[in-house]
């Protein structure tokens, strides 16, 4: 097929699936396996003095159902702690454990890692190019289109 046939989306897909297998071999090396796309969605999105499953939804743009599936996941594993919310006694705060910052870590390694690997095949400045792409891409549309609750249960 001629690079001009190929569709858009086809090249998303492959590409999000080379960035989602590179990123799934350097965590799994360090132990971290069957990690969610969620899951990093939840702790990416905590605040430092705590957030409340509700606004972590909001902020994902997801169900509280499946946020709530997320944190207890996450809680299970001792990636998170609960604490009773020092204002609203139906509430808990969600704080990251030790063991969840230092996943926080590795993801971040992790990320550093692709941007090397991608750098090395297409520079520097053009690696840059693309993610102002991107940004420009999403930021148009993000709001626009609903955010299937699915794709938070991906594998990493």
């Amino acid at each position: 097929m001629a690079e001009d046939q190929i569709f858009l989306s086809r090249l998303f897909v492959k590409s999000y699936r080379i960035i989602k297998a590179m990123n799934s071999a350097y965590l799994a090396n360090l132990g971290y396996h069957n990690f969610k796309i969620g899951h990093i969605m939840v702790l990416m999105n905590l605040a430092p003095n705590g957030s409340m499953t509700v606004d972590l939804a909001k902020k994902a743009k997801v169900s509280k159902q499946a946020m709530s599936k997320l944190v207890k996941e996450l809680t299970a594993e001792g990636y998170l702690i609960a604490q009773e919310h020092p204002h609203d006694h139906r509430a808990s705060l969600l704080f990251t454990t030790e063991k969840g910052k230092q996943f926080i870590g590795a993801l971040k390694e992790s990320r550093e890692t692709v941007d090397a690997n991608f750098s090395q095949v297409i520079g520097q400045k053009r690696l840059e190019l693309l993610k102002e792409i991107l940004t420009e891409i999403v930021d148009q549309y993000e709001g626009q289109l609903p955010i299937n609750d699915s794709i938070l249960s991906s594998k990493l």
